[in-house]
């Protein structure tokens, strides 16, 4: 079908005057691409996108090159983000857009032509019948799996799903996947709820997905990893496990304060009992020891009874918000 295109400047604090699209097709399918420096193949993954979704997003994160100008010619409508304010706020950026804009169901995939478009009608599918909330592409399940997918990536890969899955005790096979499709509840949720900036934000829909019972299911797709890679997989791995942490210490403080916390203790404790033995054994107290098993000891318990204040009163937010 044919798509007008049309290109809005937004920066980070948007004016109340900047333009914004009327609805002309409700209901429909939006494909939300955001891309940074991608002017190598955004035109032809526009073109691509166009045939499965009625309209595309991209969301020009601050691009150097003719990102955003390409993407306008292939028929995209292009959000123009200044600086680069990373791919968090850009996926936001584009949610929020659909969800302005009427969109019953949206497709997120990447902007380096990793994702095949081809992939989006077994990927909307459950969506549009109902069947699920969110719909995550996966590398590592079906006939297909791991196919084309370098070995360090693999690798990479699981240690994040493992950490992100124990974390949000929510299991998926793919945590960092960025192609993915959401439902309309999906969508007001995820415009409401996602604070992450940086390349984190998938494994934050995952904690997202789990506070609000969203049903979360995986279709196996095959990525293109012929791309050169534009960011060093090692730094990017450590940003996703920092935003991690965050999201760790705020959604779980039991886990994440309470939990060492506790291993502290049962430190101290052991330490202590070979305090007493030493004692026993050759009447003469270690003092060194002694003061390192109070030490642990006072932490401990100090950290066991932090995490379960601010459980407590994070619940206490949580049932107020959802009251309101």
């Amino acid at each position: 079908m044919a798509v007008t295109a049309e290109r809005f400047e937004v920066t980070e604090e948007p004016s109340v005057s900047a333009p914004h699209p009327t609805v002309i097709h409700p209901l429909c399918r939006v494909a939300v691409i955001p891309a940074y420096n991608e002017d190598k193949y955004i035109a032809s993954l526009v073109l691509k996108t166009r045939r499965y979704v009625d309209y595309v997003v991209v969301v020009d994160d601050g691009s150097t090159d003719l990102t955003g100008a390409l993407a306008q010619e292939a028929g995209a409508i292009v959000l123009s983000q200044a600086p680069n304010q990373g791919k968090g706020a850009a996926v936001l950026r584009g949610l929020s857009w659909a969800r302005d804009n009427g969109a019953s169901a949206v497709v997120l995939l990447d902007g380096d032509s990793q994702h095949n478009p081809h992939d989006i009608t077994h990927l909307i599918a459950p969506v549009v019948k109902g069947e699920a909330d969110i719909v995550v592409g996966s590398r590592f399940i079906g006939d297909d799996a791991l196919k084309n997918v370098p070995r360090w990536r693999v690798v990479g890969q699981q240690t994040l799903n493992m950490a992100t899955t124990l974390s949000s005790q929510y299991a998926l096979t793919d945590s960092q996947s960025g192609f993915r499709a959401f439902s309309r509840r999906a969508l007001e949720i995820m415009c409401d709820e996602l604070t992450s900036k940086g390349f984190s934000v998938e494994s934050e829909m995952q904690f997202v997905a789990r506070e609000h019972n969203l049903h979360m299911v995986e279709t196996p797709i095959v990525v293109n990893y012929d791309v050169a890679l534009k960011r060093n997989p090692v730094v990017q791995g450590i940003e996703v496990l920092n935003g991690l942490m965050k999201m760790v210490g705020q959604a779980r403080p039991l886990l994440f304060i309470s939990g060492p916390g506790l291993i502290l203790m049962v430190l101290g404790m052991l330490l202590g009992l070979l305090v007493v033995n030493t004692y026993r054994d050759t009447q003469e107290l270690a003092i060194g020891y002694s003061l390192l098993t109070v030490m642990l000891l006072v932490i401990g318990v100090l950290s066991i009874f932090s995490g379960i204040t601010l459980h407590t009163m994070r619940a206490f937010f949580v049932q107020l918000t959802r009251r309101q």
